[in-house]
């Protein structure tokens, strides 16, 4: 019931205020932009706030080796190994899995013998283990990214995995709140409209380059908040803020 929905901020401001109020508990929040983008730097700043307010972050890593994901994280000021070290990040290292890449931790879980017709029930068993070792009720999951996903499991697959992980946002007593990147040069239109429909809020990043600038478009698409107005702004890639349009 809408009187029920708890909201609580993201950790950024001016997000809060562009998709009407903050992030619904129990909700997913699907970033989409392109491959000249920096948009994929806002979730990450996002999850670095949720960490801090004593949520569970689980990372899926699909896309980079560790090294470079621990790199990219801390582009944003995620600290992506001290937050493992502490139990308040884990990581679920598919592309290591698949590609045969090790990295010390045990903060990051593998896949064993990956393969796409079995991926996903031992993700679920993978999940189980996670809860069994852990007394936070808050969970973050970050997918990098939906895109990185579809290129491993397929399409199909992906978009019947995220079905299963939206249809059960209460796992064992833990609040599961979801974050997705999705870069949409990667995916076809139907796999890309349906992740629009799967999630709660969507927000796209556009990047334009010319002669003198390079520049970002935040559009802020869909949020369940009555207060939400669809609205357009300017991406402050530099100080990572965001500022209307005047229309």
């Amino acid at each position: 019931m809408w009187f029920n929905m708890q909201v609580v901020t993201s950790g950024l401001r001016d997000m809060d205020h562009a998709v009407g109020g903050g992030l619904v508990k129990g909700s997913s929040l699907l970033v989409i932009y392109d491959s000249f983008s920096l948009g994929w730097a806002m979730p990450f700043k996002i999850l670095k706030y949720q960490l801090s307010k004593g949520y569970l972050g689980i990372i899926i890593n699909y896309n980079l080796p560790l090294p470079k994901l621990i790199l990219r994280g801390k582009s944003v000021g995620l600290d992506i190994e001290e937050e493992g070290k502490k139990g308040n990040l884990i990581i679920i290292d598919v592309f290591g899995s698949k590609y045969d890449f090790h990295y010390p931790g045990d903060y990051i879980y593998k896949i064993e013998v990956f393969n796409p017709e079995t991926y996903i029930p031992k993700l679920e068993q993978i999940y189980r283990e996670i809860f069994k070792k852990t007394n936070k009720t808050g969970i973050v999951e970050f997918v990098f990214s939906v895109d990185g996903m579809a290129f491993e499991i397929g399409e199909d697959r992906t978009v019947k995995l995220i079905k299963r992980l939206l249809s059960n946002k209460t796992i064992n007593g833990r609040h599961l709140f979801s974050i997705y990147l999705l870069n949409k040069d990667r995916v076809s239109m139907e796999f890309l409209s349906w992740n629009i429909e799967f999630n709660d809020y969507v927000v796209e990043f556009l990047s334009e380059r010319n002669n003198h600038e390079i520049s970002e478009q935040m559009y802020v698409l869909k949020s369940p908040l009555f207060e939400f107005e669809p609205s357009v702004y300017k991406y402050d890639i530099k100080h990572q803020n965001i500022i209307p349009v005047k229309r």
